[in-house]
């Protein structure tokens, strides 16, 4: 009887199995094929994914448990929502399994910063980057609440650096946001990382004199910005394709950058491009995309030179202003002037409240004479107004831009990001009746913005957002 019983059992389980296996339940299932593929085959497609769909793949079998950790693409870590100590032992944790080597990538964005990490964790990603010898290297420690007194990390010192053998041989982007890091060891970079494209500072307080200076055969894009204790900069680099500066009034820093072709200047330097023009002179004319980030009102203003850069190459023009009601915007057609092939023009204008210091806007006002000339523009095609709110100065400088321009053939005007800042209303007034104000702006603003169509040519198209 007992003998029967097992038979049973034996058949039943021996069933069981067979039909596992014809339904691919089994251990060595290879209907996909991708079991057969040698284990340097699975890492490189395990390469190809993300972080953490990588790191899923470790519960498939036994096979598959620690072929994550040998990967060579990107480590990405963002902590979005993820409260400190979370993200911190997160990427802690998973810096200490991966042994791969070299890495393309290691970025970690740690913007969530309400009680900052401790020095020597941060110490121990930047060394990790080292060990992995990175192509790509970004540390971003912007801090979103900036009333918080939260000191900036201080990126390791020359020394640190190289006590390391050969540290960041293979690096060619370098990107560090709030990290304090010495002009030595700036140079260390520069001098050292032959293979480097691309070197980006914001936020650091302890950059003060910084020389770019060949041989950079590489080095295609730099940014400096928001650097709020430095003091000269010198650019003499033969290759530079994209330069960002935003930051303090110093002497002109692009000593001979031929292939410059992208800049973005913004903080009191850009008050210097429209008021002194004659500075810039020597690098404008082959510039193919300005950005002028005008944001930085002034105590005193000087009055404007009336030749601006003659920007013969530029196709593209991006401005990002401060605006004020009733002041005329007609100063930026003079820009439009002399940019003879021009192809698409941007603007976005931030209005401001009125303060009790009366600072200046940084930028002049002129006349309408003065701003045209008798100029007619042939090759403006695209016309952006971002933030369009349906001022009368908004509205009226529209106009101007199709009557010297003829030959635009887009206009977008987007009142999305719309936001009034020349009043405030009352804390007394509901939530209700708050929302309802708003709509009403909004409507108004889009009714405005509507009939700028009727304005332009038929041929013209006419895009409200």
């Amino acid at each position: 009887m007992e003998t029967n019983k097992h038979k049973a059992n034996s058949v039943a389980q021996n069933s069981r199995k067979r039909k596992r296996k014809e339904k691919g339940i089994g251990k060595h299932n290879d209907s996909g094929g991708i079991e057969k593929l040698p284990d340097d085959m699975l890492i490189a497609i395990l390469s190809c994914m993300r972080l953490k769909d990588a790191v899923k793949t470790s519960i498939f079998s036994r096979r598959w448990r620690y072929l994550w950790r040998f990967t060579s693409g990107k480590l990405v870590f963002v902590d979005r929502e993820m409260e400190t100590e979370n993200f911190k032992s997160w990427v802690n944790h998973i810096l200490q399994l991966h042994r791969g080597r070299p890495v393309d990538s290691l970025i970690i964005r740690f913007i969530n910063l309400v009680l900052g990490p401790q020095s020597s964790d941060i110490d121990s990603w930047v060394f990790s980057a080292i060990h992995k010898d990175v192509k790509k290297f970004e540390l971003n420690l912007k801090r979103v609440e900036f009333n918080l007194p939260v000191q900036n990390y201080e990126f390791p010192n020359i020394d640190k650096l190289l006590s390391f053998k050969y540290p960041f041989v293979s690096l060619k982007s370098l990107i560090l946001v709030h990290v304090d890091i010495e002009d030595e060891v700036v140079q260390y970079f520069l001098a050292s990382c032959i293979y480097i494209e691309c070197l980006c500072i914001r936020g650091s307080s302890a950059t003060k004199n910084l020389q770019v200076v060949d041989p950079l055969p590489n080095l295609k894009k730099l940014e400096v910005s928001d650097c709020s204790n430095i003091q000269s900069m010198e650019i003499n680099a033969m290759n530079l394709v994209t330069c960002t500066y935003q930051g303090s009034k110093i002497n002109s820093p692009f000593m001979k950058t031929p292939n410059l072709r992208e800049l973005t200047l913004g903080g009191l330097f850009c008050k210097s491009f429209i008021f002194k023009p004659n500075k810039h002179s020597s690098y404008s004319a082959t510039l193919v995309k300005l950005v002028l980030n005008l944001n930085t009102r002034v105590r005193k203003r000087t009055n404007s030179s009336p030749d601006l850069p003659q920007l013969h190459s530029l196709k593209r023009l991006e401005l990002n202003a401060v605006a004020k009601i009733r002041r005329g915007l007609l100063f930026f057609i003079s820009l439009i002037k002399a940019s003879p092939n021009l192809l698409e023009f941007r603007i976005e204008l931030k209005y401001t409240t009125p303060d009790p210091l009366r600072l200046k806007m940084p930028y002049p006002s002129v006349t309408w004479q003065q701003a045209r000339g008798g100029f007619c523009h042939k090759k403006l095609k695209v016309v952006e107004m971002i933030s369009f709110i349906g001022y009368e100065e908004e509205r009226d400088f529209l106009d101007k831009i199709g009557e010297i321009a003829p030959s635009i053939e887009k206009v977008l005007i987007d009142t999305r990001n719309t936001h009034r800042r020349d009043h405030k209303l009352p804390n007394s007034i509901t939530e209700e009746v708050r929302e309802q104000m708003k709509s009403n702006v909004r409507i108004s603003t889009k009714s405005h913005a509507m009939l700028m169509s009727c304005r332009f040519p038929l041929e013209t198209k006419v895009v409200v957002k």
